[in-house]
């Protein structure tokens, strides 16, 4: 993994999680504000739900969203993204200009799934330095194991509010 080294950075870690896959869903990121010596500085939350049918994935993509709306529009300080889920690194550092230059198109000619939320992403996104990474998920890396507990509680939260959506 390329942390910045000798110089500050903010890590984040990322997580999605859903009842059913589609079903009730959570998120979650931390953000970990990093001194140049390593030292963790601040670390801030971010969570929530959707209690309608959603996926894994879009619940993946909406914690990051989440996590880099949450930072100033022209932070500074290099940032450092890790998700268990590859197909976001990955889509972010080589396939999202090939899907822009085709009309939102894979090579396959079928539209690109989420469309909306990679355009939040790339929104919130701009301007800042961003090295993506992934993360082997469930093999004890400490914030990825952080962020997958906090993306569970929330998609029980959904699972919960779409119980109660249902008996009324």
């Amino acid at each position: 993994m390329k942390t910045p080294q000798n110089r500050p950075y903010i890590l984040i870690y990322t997580d999605g999680s859903c009842h059913g896959n589609p079903g009730p869903g959570g998120y979650a990121a931390t953000l970990r504000r990093i001194d140049a010596e390593g030292n963790e500085l601040k670390c801030h939350k971010v969570r929530g739900f959707d209690p309608a049918e959603t996926t894994n994935v879009r619940m993946e993509m909406t914690a990051v969203a989440a996590a880099l709306e949450h930072l100033k529009p022209d932070e500074p300080q290099p940032i450092v993204i890790r998700s268990d889920n590859n197909m976001i690194p990955d889509s972010m550092t080589k396939r999202l200009p090939g899907w822009i230059a085709n009309g939102w198109r894979k090579g396959t000619g079928k539209p690109v799934l989420n469309r909306g939320l990679w355009e939040r992403i790339i929104a919130a996104a701009e301007g800042k330095t961003i090295t993506w990474e992934w993360v082997r998920g469930h093999a004890g890396d400490p914030m990825n194991e952080e962020v997958d507990r906090l993306a569970g509680q929330q998609k029980e939260i959904a699972r919960q509010k779409a119980a109660e959506i249902i008996s009324r």
